[in-house]
């Protein structure tokens, strides 16, 4: 069949030099977006790597800080008693940190990006 050039068919040709430089041609493209779609998938390969890395140096962080956290609600509880979590839901206004988010491309593909933003302006990178 004419148009697909899969492995198991076969393109029928008449051969000519006509021809012959149309299937160069279309063979040069195909090479050349072959290579293209490879060196895509390796960058998004990259970066899948890269935030795969920092999602578990962040979960390794996370176990450290409930931990911590955990301790200091139970310190908390035994000192106040039942009105604790009252007293602390009251005093909470705003959220000390927010995320904020944007598309970053990486090779022609869009790639959420999420970012740590503190309201105030203190601790960004």
């Amino acid at each position: 069949g004419e148009g697909a050039m899969s492995s198991g068919q076969r393109l029928n040709v008449v051969p000519t030099v006509t021809v012959l430089a149309v299937i160069k041609a279309r063979l040069a493209g195909a090479t050349k977006g072959h290579q293209l779609l490879k060196k895509k998938a390796d960058a998004l390969s990259l970066r899948f790597r890269q935030i795969l890395k920092n999602i578990v140096q962040s979960k390794e962080k996370m176990g450290g800080s409930f931990r911590e956290a955990f301790f200091s609600m139970a310190q908390a509880k035994y000192a106040a008693g039942d009105r604790l979590g009252h007293g602390i839901m009251d005093s909470v206004e705003t959220a000390s940190v927010r995320v904020s988010s944007r598309t970053d491309n990486v090779a022609g593909v869009k790639v959420p990006l999420f970012q740590e933003a503190h309201p105030d302006g203190a601790g960004r990178p």
